[in-house]
């Protein structure tokens, strides 16, 4: 639901587009420095108190988003929120990954991911029917209710898992004595997580870039209005959402490297050619190429991860899988916002497109004889 809006809510308080990236920067800025302590913290308290924290920041982070006065408090704001998405992340993906059978996470990752995908068809949806009628803040107020809501539900449905998890951290912290920096250097020593992670960082700068900034193109260069840039982003969502479950299938049969190589390609181009289109119903194809990309890439990146490391480093890649899409879209939405004092916004957006290239060669150079092994 934020992200078709929250540039042009943003920029409505009097933000500049050089403020606009930052304050946009500061959401994955603050999540690089916390994934870490909440991935420590999540192995000693478990998984599930850790993602009940996380509904309750975001609750609090969309209640000050609701009140904000001025620009200025967007900056804390989005601190608070980066707080909630960095401690939900990766307690929920190992979850689902703790939960997957042997030679079945492709699938089971993109069963996972398809929610998520889902959520980016319903959220862009929803506030495009909301800003067809109402203002912003309306958007903000609504999703408030959709975290405590969330909030609500865990609390009330989620009681055994809340009481296994400490017990369940203890059985992780017991089968490994480990610390932090020995088992990160454990894991980036592995060559295929290394390459992946360089490839995701060229993938994620150029979402942050185009995220932030393409609302405020197809606003102000486009003409369109707030609820015709949410169904742009639904459209996007769609591809994104039903690509994910056959995309993880897929890469359980043939590999990891093949979806890859299709979802950084089709990026590339797709969001080349965005930078080129004015017709609102093109745009939709485009935007829709661009969420096939990317939700083909999420499921086989997700399960070519744990492929690379043990049973006890779950939690640990986990919060590599975000960590490295963190600070992407922090340099992508801070780097957007500095270009946009030299460059028009179509020009950033071919440039991030151009970026995705040398993330496409990292895949080519994974290799997979390992990895079918632990499958």
């Amino acid at each position: 639901m934020m992200t078709p809006v929250l540039p042009l809510y943003i920029t409505s308080l009097g933000a500049s587009k050089l403020e606009l990236g930052a304050i946009i920067a500061v959401l994955p800025a603050t999540s690089i420095i916390a994934r870490l302590p909440f991935s420590a913290i999540s192995n000693r308290i478990g998984r599930w108190p850790v993602a009940l924290l996380a509904l309750a920041l975001q609750l609090a982070a969309y209640c000050f988003l609701y009140l904000t006065p001025s620009v200025v408090w967007l900056y804390p704001v989005m601190i608070i929120y980066g707080l909630a998405v960095s401690s939900f992340g990766p307690s929920a993906i190992a979850i689902a990954l703790d939960s997957s059978p042997l030679g079945k996470k492709g699938a089971v990752m993109g069963r996972f991911y398809a929610s998520i995908g889902a959520a980016m068809i319903v959220g862009p949806c929803l506030t495009s029917l909301l800003t067809f009628y109402y203002e912003f803040s309306l958007v903000f107020l609504f999703a408030l209710a959709l975290s405590a809501s969330g909030l609500g539900v865990l609390l009330a449905f989620g009681r055994l898992s809340l009481l296994r998890g400490p017990v369940l951290a203890l059985e992780v912290s017991g089968s490994n004595s480990d610390s932090m920096l020995v088992a990160l250097k454990r894991v980036l020593l592995q060559r295929n997580i290394l390459v992946l992670s360089a490839s995701s960082v060229t993938f994620f700068i150029a979402l942050g870039a185009f995220d932030s900034m393409f609302p405020i193109y197809a606003h102000e260069d486009l003409a369109l209005k707030s609820f015709q840039i949410g169904l742009l982003f639904a459209a996007r969502g769609i591809p994104n959402a039903l690509s994910r479950i056959p995309a993880g299938t897929v890469s359980d049969r043939v590999g990891r490297r093949a979806p890859l190589i299709f979802s950084y390609g089709v990026a590339c181009l797709a969001l080349f050619s965005i930078s080129y289109v004015s017709n609102a119903y093109l745009l939709m194809i485009l935007l829709g190429l661009y969420g096939l990309a990317w939700g083909a890439r999420t499921a086989p990146s997700a399960a070519l991860y744990s492929d690379n490391v043990s049973a006890v480093d779950t939690g640990l890649v986990s919060t590599l899988i975000w960590l490295t899409s963190d600070i992407a879209m922090a340099v992508g939405a801070g780097l957007a916002g500095v270009l946009t004092l030299m460059l028009p916004i179509p020009m950033i957006l071919r440039a991030a497109s151009i970026l995705v290239l040398p993330g496409l060669l990292g895949i080519l150079m994974i290799s997979e004889s390992n990895t079918r092994k632990s499958r």
